[in-house]
């Protein structure tokens, strides 16, 4: 299979703070005619408010057509993804399957990175667990010790009293 190349640096760049592409690009890029993007995007079965977000109208000076304002969309990530799932041919398949190498990636890292969570988690709640049943264990033997303290004394003291030898006098 020859593999197309997809050259970012070519096909994206940075508006503002959102990565944006455009309708004149997709075509170049798929080898579509423009007008055929055009109508793609305008047949697009999304809601409004994802329209709205993602695919701007904009008009550009034609040089070769009477210096008439061509329309042309610019588009995010998304609107581009949406896009370009409903092509076909081989560049749409190839996006299509790294966009799905990309997706599978990015939830094996986060299922890696929620494993690992848990594993701290449990550990940490296990160390505290024993932690705390040492503290208990330890907290009860100080209460037994301190009520037989007093009988410990006592019975101390006692043998020390019998074990005095007294002298009569």
């Amino acid at each position: 299979m020859n593999i197309i190349k997809f050259d970012f640096n070519e096909m994206v760049a940075l508006q503002g703070n959102q990565v944006m592409t455009t309708s004149l690009k997709v075509a170049e890029y798929f080898g579509r005619s423009h007008k055929n993007v055009l109508r793609a995007i305008k047949n697009l079965e999304c809601s409004d408010d994802f329209t709205k977000r993602n695919f701007e109208l904009c008009f550009e000076i034609n040089n070769l057509q009477n210096n008439k304002p061509q329309p042309f969309y610019k588009m995010t990530k998304d609107g581009f993804i949406f896009l370009v799932m409903g092509f076909t041919g081989k560049a749409a398949a190839q996006i299509k399957e790294a966009y799905i190498n990309a997706f599978n990636w990015m939830a094996e890292q986060l299922i890696k990175m929620q494993h690992s969570y848990m594993k701290q988690h449990n550990d940490l709640m296990l160390e505290y667990m024993k932690e705390k049943d040492i503290a208990s264990l330890s907290g009860r033997l100080l209460r037994k010790w301190q009520d037989k303290k007093p009988t410990y004394q006592s019975r101390m003291k006692e043998l020390e009293e019998q074990g005095q030898i007294k002298l009569l006098v």
